[in-house]
């Protein structure tokens, strides 16, 4: 089982006309211990902040704050599983 605590992607952003849009700036969250069960990948959409800002998922990968000495805010749960191709 892997163990990634760390996720990089993009805000995405929707117009009244339903198209989708990604913002050019890649940010990075934290996955809290509780929601590591969901098994996020690239390709999924998550949730941050307090209105529910959606998120595309680019990376997945695992990061010791000890090592590293940055911090992260979390991500608040999963949106949207990316399609599995078969």
């Amino acid at each position: 089982m892997r163990n990634d605590n760390t996720l990089s992607g993009f805000h995405i952003k929707s117009k009244k006309d339903e198209v989708l849009k990604l913002h050019p700036k890649k940010y990075t969250w934290h996955i809290p211990k509780y929601l590591h069960d969901l098994n996020i990948q690239p390709g999924d959409s998550v949730m941050v902040g307090k209105p529910g800002v959606p998120i595309l998922v680019t990376e997945v990968f695992r990061e010791e704050s000890e090592d590293t000495g940055k911090q992260y805010k979390r991500i608040r749960g999963l949106l949207e599983k990316a399609p599995q191709n078969a």
